[in-house]
């Protein structure tokens, strides 16, 4: 086991397994888990943090620190300001006693903190066991660096088009959790992985010289803990399977599409459609209800008035097709802690509408300003039977507040994007009186 602090410093990891056969098909990639989880922690439960070891030497690394920060770079643009902690280093076995006494010594200012990983592994024990404290803390994580000195190790960013691409300006930059750092990872209730940076795995290896019949025995027990960290955590167990790929430093860098299949990136969103009654019960009205971090945003599509009847046509005239009317859109964003609804409903200067996150190129003048409900903003804005007709084909929608600048208030756009029900939309519309 001391070769193991060593064999986890570089990304990538992946294991499959159901639960039953959890034990039989990674039996020889968790050799290491064995000697990092203390024995006491054997018959803990996945929601309280095992015994925590004996402090014990880390290896020739740079032990893991961290760093608060508070930053309101994003305000302008509706984000508001966020706080991090940076976790940059090798996990050493009492990282998790180190954390825990940080988040003592500074408690988090707001929910939803955000702990920034950026770390080629260590101590899986003590990568668990971090886990778990951000999970009971509600904190969101993120893979990045307080540093912008990532970008050409990334394995998705091809080294030949570092010098095309524009940096950020602002942390977290692009960072790697590997090894043990993606399962101090998973703690997060939000999981995002930052522009450019890596998440990767790989077996874990062992000289240790513990009997082949002990070690069975305990890395049993350690692959069945480690399925039910995963399965606590809202992981799919296949993580087991892709992590067992490779070993040693050849490690495995996860893909996009990867991520969003074990379910270790989290959306920045979630929307619920349905066909709901009008209070009147006069009609009904397509409702999208929205969560993201901010809040809870709603989208209400109403069936315009029923036309009056066409004027009968001149004799040998024949009647002109009635043209579609169109359809109205309500629309409510949530500011949450980000400024006072009535503190800027008098300076929106007007609105942009978003097909999948791409702004659509006309904005929408503000002839009257947005209506004020508890902390939201609503607007109500008519859109054309042809946009109607390109959103039933599009998988999200979203709306953008844009902000009068002379106005002098710390925000310049608010926005909210949600998910899209396009079968859903197009049903309703087709049922509206025409």
């Amino acid at each position: 086991m001391e070769r193991f602090a060593q064999e986890c410093r570089h990304p990538r990891l992946r294991l499959s397994i159901p639960v039953a056969a959890a034990a039989a098909l990674a039996a020889a990639a968790l050799i290491a888990l064995s000697s990092t989880l203390p024995a006491a922690a054997q018959n803990a439960t996945p929601s309280a943090p095992p015994p925590t070891p004996p402090a014990a030497t880390c290896p020739d690394q740079p032990e893991m620190t961290f760093t608060a920060w508070t930053s309101s770079l994003g305000q302008t643009f509706g984000e508001g300001s966020r706080e991090y902690i940076f976790a940059d280093g090798f996990i050493c076995p009492d990282t998790d006693q180190k954390f825990q006494q940080f988040l003592t010594q500074n408690p988090p200012k707001a929910p939803n903190t955000i702990v920034v990983l950026n770390s080629g592994g260590g101590n899986l024990g003590a990568g668990v066991r971090m886990g778990l404290i951000i999970r009971q803390q509600k904190m969101w994580t993120q893979v990045g660096s307080q540093l912008p000195l990532m970008i050409p190790e990334n394995e998705n960013i091809p080294a030949q088009s570092v010098p095309y691409l524009s940096e950020l300006t602002s942390p977290p930059f692009a960072g790697e959790c590997a090894s043990a750092c993606t399962f101090t990872f998973m703690g997060g209730i939000s999981r995002t992985i930052g522009y450019g940076s890596n998440y990767a795995v790989h077996q874990f290896e062992s000289d240790t010289q513990t009997p082949n019949t002990d070690l069975q025995a305990i890395t049993e027990v350690t692959s069945a803990q480690l399925v039910a960290y995963l399965n606590e955590m809202g992981i799919s167990p296949n993580f087991m399977v892709d992590m067992v790929q490779k070993k040693g430093n050849d490690v495995t860098n996860l893909t996009m599409k990867e991520l969003q299949q074990l379910n270790l990136v989290t959306p920045r969103w979630q929307s619920k459609w349905t066909i709901t009654a009008l209070n009147d019960n006069s009609g009904f009205y397509l409702n999208g209800t929205t969560t993201d971090r901010w809040g809870t945003h709603e989208i209400a599509f109403v069936c315009p008035p029923k036309p009056n009847p066409p004027a009968p046509p001149t004799q040998g005239t024949p009647a002109p097709a009635p043209a579609p009317p169109p359809m109205t859109a309500v629309f409510y964003l949530d500011l949450g802690s980000r400024a006072k609804a009535e503190d800027l409903a008098g300076a929106v200067q007007g609105y942009v509408l978003l097909q999948s996150g791409v702004f659509v190129a006309s904005v929408i003048p503000a002839h009257q300003p947005p209506a004020v409900y508890s902390n939201r903003l609503s607007v109500t804005l008519t859109l054309p039977q042809g946009l109607l007709a390109s959103l039933e084909n599009q998988p999200n929608i979203g709306i953008a507040f844009l902000i009068d600048p002379a106005a002098k208030l710390p925000m310049r756009l608010l926005k909210f994007e949600s998910g899209l029900d396009g079968a859903l939309l197009k049903q309703f519309v087709a049922a509206c009186p025409h």
